[in-house]
């Protein structure tokens, strides 16, 4: 487990004065990896041993947004083993004045690099700090719905920037990329509350559009996200944003 507080840079904030949806991922990028790291098992790390770690899901619950007079970000983490399958990674957020934010999720696979095959957990060496869980109860699993009536579209062209050290595109590009297309309004008057994501392919570098249709919700604004490639409409991933007023 591991506990850290992280600023807020000032290219972190948006025009209305809330930290970048992008930049709360990065922030949980770096205490997975420093978490990691204390047990041999970043990204870099196994690497080494021809393994590597995949995202498959994700889920973002805000019960609060962060903002500049939020302060400095404390994080709290800890991964567990979830059905020997996943390595399941918690985070639970708060600000300078200890109130709470909210939580994250987050379900990777260990690949190996080599036979391009998912490993069980407990037949890896490395995973020996990974055998006892967290949570008493687990969270919901992560299912998203497929889009099937889109009435917007946006693409992109993967920069190099965007790529992570396994040569695809980081995981917080997949989640701006999603939560841009939906109208101006809803950003401008509403904060997303919820997020969600579930990755089937990995992205190189190439040219992908995404496909997001309103759908009902009992409060807020909420969409579903369809990440494709531009040219063969292979999809990428498929996520869910909720929206609510300020």
């Amino acid at each position: 487990m591991t506990e850290l507080d992280l600023a807020v840079p000032f290219s972190g904030i948006d025009p209305r004065g809330r930290v970048k949806f992008s930049v709360l991922l990065e922030m949980f990028q770096e205490m997975a990896d420093a978490d990691a790291s204390k047990y041999g098992l970043s990204v870099r790390q196994t690497l080494e041993h021809n393994i590597t770690w995949v995202l498959r899901k994700y889920r973002i619950e805000l019960e609060k947004y962060p903002t500049k007079e939020s302060g400095d970000i404390h994080i709290k983490t800890y991964a567990e083993p979830c059905r020997n399958l996943f390595s399941l990674r918690s985070f639970k957020l708060w600000d300078s004045r200890g109130e709470f934010l909210g939580s994250a999720y987050t379900w990777w696979v260990l690949l190996d690099f080599v036979k391009q095959r998912p490993m069980r957990l407990d037949k890896c060496e490395l995973m020996t700090a990974f055998k006892e869980r967290v949570n008493e109860v687990l969270p919901p699993d992560v299912k998203i719905p497929a889009v099937t009536a889109p009435s917007i579209e946006e693409t992109w062209k993967v920069r190099w920037q965007d790529l992570d050290v396994n040569d695809h595109t980081n995981n917080a590009v997949y989640f701006s990329w999603a939560l841009d297309t939906v109208p101006d309004e809803v950003p401008e008057f509403m904060e997303p509350a919820l997020a969600e994501g579930e990755f089937i392919h990995p992205i190189p570098r190439t040219r992908v559009r995404c496909l997001t249709q309103e759908v009902e919700t009992e409060k807020g604004r909420a969409f579903l996200h369809s990440l494709r490639h531009i040219e063969d409409d292979t999809e990428y991933a498929k996520l869910y944003s909720r929206w609510m007023e300020k």
